[in-house]
């Protein structure tokens, strides 16, 4: 137990940006729980459609995506290597299943959302069967792929410092200590403090599958986007069948491209220039965190690694918000105000999580208490709170645009009010209809809004019109 202990205190240390690490594999298992629900809550809105099991399928793979360093979260060290005997299999196994799945899935975007192009995949039968293809090539594909060179993981090795101004000592896990792992060892020289990190060889071809995501992702993205002028160009005496039924769906996707757009930049342009033109692995930031008088340089190096691997949980969770958005056609009344409202929170949330880390960092090089910084950006956030969360605000409103008009949004409150009986009588049929006048809203319209209202309600809630005055 003093070893579990000693273990989090490091992690939530100073020097590991207070827990910025496992921060960021407790928040991918909170993206995970929550994609996993939502993929649940989408196949229980309609189980029978055929866009709603594809969508069900995308999320969980997109969660399992974004959960990478969930595991890591738990005790990583060479004591409890048993356990990790067990994790890391299933870390990989599933990770890299999702990455090739996710990537058929973007690839059958028009199968579901039809493009003029490629109108030839928007077919009945392939949408039956294509949201179950999909999964199953992709696990067939990775089973194979597992075993061939350049995408297993032949070797691994624990590399450990038991004191500060010690060497450290280098203890095989599988396979052989190979001569990256003794590099490492020495270039980490005499150790800055105790540690205990696993070193498992990173096989090339799983990387190029990595970053093959997000070429994958734009075209997706190209998908949609022709899908979704599509949509637009559609009278609206016709009905969209196979087209994309709201931007959202394509904003949530354009979030998330932007964010593996971002990680892809990182990852092969600036980590390797900063590293003296040599890929960054995971390896690399045992170097430049435990390695003899760690130079501000070395902490930069380190705060960006660690920036970088929160990227894709919050680009994917993102795009579940968006995504589900999308999926229930704002058919929840409400729906957007309050999307708008989590977005909102979140990135409040996210930038004041970055802030304090970055000041603190910048305060421990300059005055040795990193803590000082994060007592005074903390004050700047209280202090501007408010301006900050409307400027935020504005931001959602454009990104996240309600389906329903402000005068629509006041004649469904004044409709929500008349049923709350569960019936309308004549008087209040009356009012309705004048009040659908004063704002403008044509009865074709005004139809399908009362509808989408009655369709979010308890399904054992039934409206009925009375032709009574009271």
């Amino acid at each position: 137990m003093a070893s579990v202990l000693d273990y989090y205190v490091d992690a939530f240390s100073p020097q590991s940006l207070f827990g910025f690490y496992h921060l960021v594999g407790l928040f991918s298992i909170v993206i995970l729980i929550w994609m996993w629900g939502l993929g649940y809550l989408v196949i229980r809105a309609n189980p029978n459609s055929m866009e709603n099991r594809f969508i069900s399928i995308l999320l969980v793979c997109e969660g399992l995506k974004a959960s990478f360093l969930a595991l890591d979260f738990f005790v990583y060290s060479s004591p409890w290597q048993d356990l990790w005997d067990v994790l890391f299999p299933l870390k990989m196994e599933t990770f890299m299943t999702a990455q090739i799945v996710s990537i058929l899935l973007y690839l059958s975007f028009p199968v579901y959302y039809r493009v003029n192009i490629l109108k030839f995949m928007n077919t009945e039968t392939m949408k039956n069967h294509v949201w179950y293809i999909a999964p199953l090539l992709g696990t067939l594909f990775w089973l194979f792929l597992r075993t061939q060179d350049g995408f297993t993981f032949d070797n691994a090795s624990w590399i450990i410092c038991s004191q500060p101004g010690t060497e450290p000592i280098i203890q095989n896990w599988w396979g052989t200590v190979t001569e990256q792992v003794l590099q490492y060892a020495e270039d980490i020289g005499t150790c800055s403090r105790p540690f205990d990190r696993a070193v498992v060889e990173e096989p090339m071809g799983l990387w190029g599958i990595i970053l093959l995501g997000p070429v994958i992702s734009l075209v997706g993205l190209l998908f949609l986007r022709a899908s979704m002028k599509q949509s637009q160009r559609e009278t609206e005496s016709l009905t969209n069948v196979g087209v994309l039924p709201s931007r959202s769906l394509y904003i949530g996707f354009l979030g998330k491209v932007i964010g593996q757009i971002i990680f892809f930049v990182f990852v092969l342009v600036i980590l390797p220039t900063l590293n003296g033109g040599v890929f960054f692995e995971f390896a690399d930031s045992i170097r430049v965190q435990y390695g003899a008088d760690p130079t501000a340089y070395d902490r930069i190096l380190y705060f960006i690694w660690n920036f970088t691997l929160i990227i894709a949980p919050v680009s994917v969770g993102f795009e579940a918000l968006m995504f589900v958005h999308a999926t229930l056609k704002d058919t929840v009344f409400g729906i957007d105000s309050n999307l708008r409202k989590t977005f909102t929170n979140t990135i409040f949330t996210g930038i004041g999580a970055m802030s304090f880390l970055i000041v603190s960092e910048a305060m421990e090089n300059v005055v040795g208490y990193g803590m000082l910084g994060g007592v005074l950006i903390g004050g700047v956030f209280i202090v501007s709170r408010r301006p900050i969360l409307t400027f935020i605000d504005g931001i959602s409103g454009k990104l996240i645009p309600s389906e329903y008009s402000e005068s629509e949004l006041k004649y469904l409150e004044a409709f929500k009010e008349a049923i709350e009986d569960n019936t309308i009588n004549s008087r209040e049929r009356k009012l309705l209809a004048n009040l659908a006048d004063a704002y403008g809203i044509e009865q074709e319209r005004l139809d399908h809004i009362e509808q989408l209202y009655k369709d979010s309600l308890d399904s054992n809630r039934v409206i009925k019109d009375d032709d009574s005055e009271e």
